[in-house]
């Protein structure tokens, strides 16, 4: 549903929708955000726009809360809310962060309540991998060769195989015992049964199903795009990511993303009511486009950049949450992004001293995800690597790192650390896409 702007203070904007024939004050509106600790940047955004936003974190669910887990957020203009269920009633909007509560979103819709945010059947297939390549292999979708296997035994076996062809193969668990291992990659039997020793599976190992894919080559690359059940919102991010480092995205339209991966999914979106950030990531190697696993929610850290650098993104939001297709209002003038992860290995509560003008949610500057804001300082909240990102726009790659390094420089906090060799591989991948011709090239689309 697209608005008609017709005031624009931010306190108290009024938007007409010329669909549905009626007014609303915009900055009196009232949202719901229910996060998992990674999302206090969508959340201020929601204020930076004049609404009323309550905050609800996940480790509030626990029969002894930890201060870690319900600390997060605190001294920021939003009213935290232990219990959900006292402001369902009051809000017009349900802001879900990540992939959980899927049911709940279907159950809220149905109550008439307007909700953003992932349904069960797309979660699953994020969730579950083994249900995901299923799914995604009987649509036509293209992924890396692989087979699912069943218990240890049969796991090696697969591996053995592999070893004998000179292949290496990336081993992932069902999501019951994710927690317990994460996606790991092997070239030998010997290294796969290291691996799984350090698992604590004990007689679990047997019964466990596991995924085990062929390493293809290739480029990694993924996109960010906003789903409802009319289609896919445009323009969508192109992104390239290095785990735990940082990701570089620039906006498009028509995206090949489109025919190989939002075609493919769009009865999905349509039958189950899905609105919400739908990313993908996979390889790409000059000819096929192999899918890796979709991100049915926001993806983070890059998910920072988008209440930057949308215009509208309120409004967008909104709109899907209404099930409705709207124009992605961005800056065409600098339309590369990069968001860069600041880490941290030691788990001492500390301050992250950076000039207030250096943190802003509706433009360029450093966001957060686990912080309290206490007298006048912020302060990084153990239980996560990530102390904050970096997050600029420019009219191309080079301009966004040389910003990146100069926000960098201004953030004082100890035991940091930036892998600049972030930028070298985000370069050489570029060069990569180059080469491999035509299709995913990493360019401006109007």
């Amino acid at each position: 549903m697209k608005y008609l702007r017709i005031a624009k203070d931010r306190k108290g904007r009024i938007y007409f929708s010329e669909e549905a024939g009626i007014r609303k004050e915009f900055g009196k509106e009232k949202v719901l955000v229910l996060d998992t600790g990674l999302a206090i940047d969508h959340a201020m955004r929601f204020v930076v726009d004049g609404c009323v936003v309550y905050y609800w974190l996940s480790g509030y669910i626990s029969a002894f809360p930890r201060f870690e887990e319900t600390v997060i957020g605190d001294g920021f203009p939003f009213e935290k809310v232990e219990d959900w269920g006292s402001v369902i009633d009051k809000v017009g909007l349900v802001y879900i962060t990540d992939n959980v509560f899927p049911q709940l979103a279907e159950y809220l819709r149905k109550l008439g309540k307007l909700v953003y945010g992932p349904t069960s059947e797309l979660v699953r297939w994020e969730a579950d991998r083994v249900y995901g390549y299923e799914k995604m292999k009987e649509r036509g979708i293209s992924v890396p060769p692989g087979k699912v296997c069943q218990g240890k035994e049969e796991l090696l076996q697969f591996v053995e195989e592999k070893e004998k062809e000179g292949k290496r193969v990336w081993i992932k668990i069902e999501n019951r015992f994710r927690g317990q291992i994460e996606t790991f990659s092997v070239s030998s039997v010997s290294e796969a049964e290291t691996m799984l020793s350090q698992a604590g599976l004990g007689p679990y190992l047997d019964e466990a199903k596991f995924l085990v894919q062929e390493n293809v080559e290739g480029v990694e690359i993924g996109c960010d795009g906003w789903v409802t059940p009319e289609g896919v919102l445009e323009p969508i991010a192109y992104t390239i990511e290095k785990k735990g480092r940082g990701n570089v995205a620039v906006w498009q339209r028509g995206s090949d993303f489109m025919e190989y991966w939002y075609a493919k999914v769009i009865d999905v979106v349509q039958e189950t009511d899905y609105r919400c950030n739908l990313s993908v990531e996979g390889i790409w190697n000059g000819s096929e486009f192999m899918v890796l696993e979709p991100t049915p929610r926001n993806p983070y850290p890059v998910s920072s950049l988008y209440p930057r650098f949308i215009k509208n993104w309120v409004d967008v939001v909104w709109a899907v949450a209404e099930g409705r297709v709207v124009e992605v209002d961005v800056d065409w003038s600098k339309p590369y992004m990069v968001e860069l992860t600041v880490t941290s290995d030691n788990d001492l509560m500390r301050v992250i001293d950076v000039l207030d003008e250096l943190v802003r949610w509706d433009g360029e500057g450093v966001g957060f995800r686990r912080v309290v804001y206490k007298d006048g300082k912020y302060w990084w909240v153990p239980g996560d690597a990530i102390l904050c990102t970096v997050n600029v726009k420019g009219k191309d790659v080079d301009e966004c790192f040389e910003k990146a390094k100069e926000i960098v420089q201004q953030i004082k906090c100890v035991f940091v650390e930036v892998d600049w060799k972030f930028e070298d591989e985000i370069k050489e991948d570029l060069k990569k896409l180059e080469e491999l011709g035509k299709r995913f090239r990493f360019v401006v689309r109007k």
